[in-house]
């Protein structure tokens, strides 16, 4: 249990000197509003109890944590002994907790340290505190702020409700590593808003949902990837990202320029944090490697959309392909689950020919957990999928994500 608010500044007064703090800022916090809908206040509430009952555990009996509008402050009585790196693996750990309940997965962590005198504790308070309801004029407050600088905005997607169909939204798909147990990578992907839902960009085009261009679709990604690439990297700090182009925007020329330009604004190191796929040539081996090879010379990494259970891979003998992916397949009906035993085989063997050209495979579009399972049973690495973990508007955190954490959010979904 810690410290209450007015113990701790009384503590700190006494001593006199300046108190290390660290600030949790929730990110998407508005996403989860608006999945809430009318039970809002009920979750917002649950959101902040859990959070700040799962930041009381985490710490001593003599610091305090104070709720705040947009997260959360954690007052330290005694100094610790790395408080970036504590306050980094702790909002890893609240980041964890939060992805655990559906209704909160949307939400993201931004950690920040910083020390403040201990006089100026009470107007911390003051400042986090909910303001009342319909000022006539702005509080007047001493300019603490300037103590806890805000951290750098982060590439994100608007709440559908504030688009307009059309309009194309970056959203991310956790990866989750099967050998490893964790999320191990993200897909930076674009979608559309058609009727007021964020659809899957190539989806909503190959059904005629959306005119929208493939160009715009693979802009949008290769600007949230970078963008995020870029963001963590200022805090000295790494996100592998992945992305897909797709094949008639490489093949055109002023297209393929844009997109090449984009890429080489990137430092050379941090293009090793982007892998690249493209998309449209899965039933040409051959165009694919060319491609790929072309984006290789930018210095990003490779990865080859496969049919399922596909072996030969000769194709791709001069690519330095890291990552095979192809699609789960659809159920034979209504009421299959799991994976047949030909597929099972039939997978196992492409897993083989992978590892043959030390690459991974990756099985993304799982609809439910016993294809999961029969996956990596036959030695399939990463997945991805609504059934595994939900697409998201900011990055899955690389954190440890067990078979069992999977069951329990599927089951609590």
């Amino acid at each position: 249990m810690t410290a209450d608010l007015k113990t701790f500044i009384k503590r700190a007064m006494s001593r006199g000197e300046r108190i290390d703090v660290g600030q949790f800022r929730l990110v998407n916090l508005a996403a989860v509003r608006e999945k809430a809908g009318e039970n809002w206040p009920t979750a917002k509430k649950k959101v902040f109890t859990a959070g700040t009952q799962f930041l009381a555990r985490r710490l001593s009996e003599n610091d305090a944590v104070i709720p705040c509008e947009e997260g959360f402050l954690v007052l330290f009585a005694e100094t610790p002994e790395d408080p970036a790196a504590f306050l980094a693996e702790l909002g890893e750990a609240l980041m964890a907790f939060f992805l655990g309940a559906p209704e909160t997965s949307e939400l993201g962590i931004e950690s920040e340290a910083s020390r403040v005198a201990a006089d100026e504790i009470t107007q911390l308070a003051t400042m986090t505190a909910s303001p009342p309801p319909a000022p006539k004029a702005a509080p007047k407050a001493a300019p603490a702020a300037a103590e806890i600088p805000k951290p750098a905005q982060m590439p994100r997607s608007r709440p559908v409700s504030e688009c307009e169909d059309e309009d194309v939204l970056a959203h991310y798909r956790p990866l989750w590593d099967a050998q490893k147990q964790s999320i191990a990578i993200n897909a930076a992907l674009a979608k559309v808003v058609v009727g007021g839902r964020a659809l899957e960009g190539r989806r909503a085009i190959s059904t005629g949902m959306s005119k929208i261009s493939q160009i715009d679709l693979d802009m949008c990604a290769l600007d949230a990837a970078i963008g995020m690439i870029t963001a963590f990297a200022r805090k000295q700090k790494r996100i592998r990202l992945r992305i897909a182009l797709h094949a008639s925007c490489w093949a055109d020329r002023d297209h393929r320029a844009r997109l090449s330009a984009r890429i080489e604004t990137m430092p050379a190191p941090a293009r090793k944090s982007l892998l690249v796929r493209i998309d449209g040539l899965t039933d040409q081996p051959q165009s694919q490697a060319e491609a790929l090879a072309e984006l290789g010379e930018l210095g990003v990494g490779l990865m080859a959309e496969i049919p399922f259970g596909e072996t030969e891979l000769e194709a791709f003998a001069a690519c330095p392909v890291s990552l095979f992916s192809c699609a789960s397949p659809a159920p034979t009906n209504a009421n299959s689950e799991g994976m047949m035993d030909h597929d099972a085989r039939a997978l196992k063997q492409m897993v083989k020919a992978a590892a043959a050209r030390k690459a991974a495979t990756y099985l993304h579009d799982v609809r439910d957990l016993l294809v999961l399972k029969a996956a990596m049973a036959s030695g399939v690495r990463f997945f991805s999928g609504q059934s595994v973990v939900p697409d998201r508007t900011s990055p899955a955190p690389g954190q440890a994500l067990s078979m069992v954490d999977l069951y329990r959010m599927h089951k609590a979904a």
